[in-house]
């Protein structure tokens, strides 16, 4: 086989298997930092419920809700991360 054979199909995929929870869990944890961009003043999904409960007059539920968002999201891409760990397994 030549090289590019061999990492197209043997090394490749076995890499790319074994990358993939790790790399969408280091995702998940940048969608989870990306709250602490709001404290220096960048906008981003805080800062939009920010605005909107600056503009209703009800700063605490907007807060609530962007709470309720980011754990929704976060359980939600972790719960898909856990799938995909069990689902390419190897047994050892």
């Amino acid at each position: 086989m030549s090289y590019r054979q061999t990492m197209g199909l043997i090394v490749l995929p076995q890499a790319f298997r074994n990358m993939l929870p790790v790399l969408l869990t280091q995702t998940i944890i940048l969608f989870q930092d990306t709250s602490l961009v709001y404290a220096i003043g960048a906008y981003d999904l805080l800062k939009g419920f920010e605005i909107a409960g600056k503009n209703f007059n009800r700063p605490v539920e907007t807060y609530l809700v962007a709470a309720v968002l980011y754990f929704i999201i976060s359980f939600s891409l972790s719960m898909l991360v856990r799938k995909l760990q069990q689902r390419i397994a190897i047994v050892r």
